[in-house]
């Protein structure tokens, strides 16, 4: 287990976990489903037949629109073996050899998570102070919307009443229950991870120099003299993801670099439209001088 941040821009940063080599853990039922529900989702995205075109178009696009951080915590692995002290067996864990459970103790809290960062663009107490604000924040958030989700799933029963037509609202409400689930769990393992100082850092330079291969851009934002770098281009996406050996954290770059400048742009709209209301309000006062 190892985790990386990147910075998106000069106020974004993007946090993946990835499962090492040595994290043997097979995976839960949870994802073992999400991986059968992915399967079948992929399919219908290949599939000719009109509703499920309709359905995988808006539900890509509201996947789209989920918050990276959320997904930065939902892609948050089990902990390995050996990363926090052993507990006292249960009663109830009778099942439990007695051999397994002495080779294991020898390991337990012996282990470290390697926290990788570009060096010159992140410094060490930032890197470790952006896992801390992840898991603060989403600790108690995903746990209010995994409450609100649940209640909100059987609001959708009267939806599966219509015949033919399947209660995709309702599976919606029962993927964001799981969904902040997943984040709230992820969320409570880093906060412990950084509690108990298990973060081991590590300068990441192969990471370092794929931000060096491209000027970054500069996008005006209100409150901001100089303007907010953009530090990563969606073109830098593939290289940077064979330095860091995962392939499969394109698609979740790619997502967090568009929703960055979704934010920029609302940014600049509401300012456009403060300075066209303080233009308006100048206006009025000349007219009302005048008259």
């Amino acid at each position: 287990m190892r985790i990386i941040i990147l910075p998106l821009s000069t106020s974004s940063r993007l946090i993946i976990t990835q499962r090492t080599a040595s994290h043997p853990l097979p995976p839960r039922l949870d994802d073992r489903l999400a991986q059968r529900a992915h399967i079948i989702w992929s399919k219908w995205e290949n599939s000719t037949t009109w509703w499920k075109i309709k359905v995988t178009k808006w539900g890509n696009a509201a996947m789209d629109r989920i918050s990276y951080d959320e997904w930065s915590l939902k892609g948050v692995p089990r902990p390995p073996i050996g990363l926090f002290p052993s507990h006292p067996k249960k009663w109830w864990e009778f099942w439990k050899g007695s051999d397994d459970l002495k080779d294991r103790e020898s390991l337990m809290g012996t282990k470290r998570v390697p926290l990788l960062y570009p060096p010159h663009l992140i410094k060490e107490h930032e890197a470790v102070e952006c896992v801390r604000q992840l898991a603060e924040k989403g600790l108690p958030y995903h746990f209010k919307y995994m409450l609100l989700s649940l209640v909100g799933a059987p609001l959708t029963l009267p939806v599966a009443l219509i015949p033919l037509i399947p209660n995709i609202p309702g599976f919606y409400m029962l993927y964001r229950v799981w969904s902040h689930w997943k984040a709230w769990e992820g969320a409570k393992l880093l906060k412990r991870i950084v509690d108990e100082n298990k973060l081991v850092l590590e300068p990441s330079h192969a990471i370092e120099i794929v931000y060096h291969s491209e000027t970054p851009m500069i996008v005006d934002i209100p409150d901001s003299p100089n303007g907010e770098k953009m530090l990563l281009q969606d073109s830098q996406v593939a290289t940077l993801a064979n330095a860091m050996d995962a392939e499969e954290v394109q698609a979740e770059l790619h997502r967090a670099l568009a929703q960055v400048r979704g934010r920029i742009k609302k940014e600049l709209e509401k300012k456009e439209k403060e300075k066209e209301k303080e233009k308006e309000e100048e206006e009025r006062k000349k007219n009302g001088d005048a008259a």
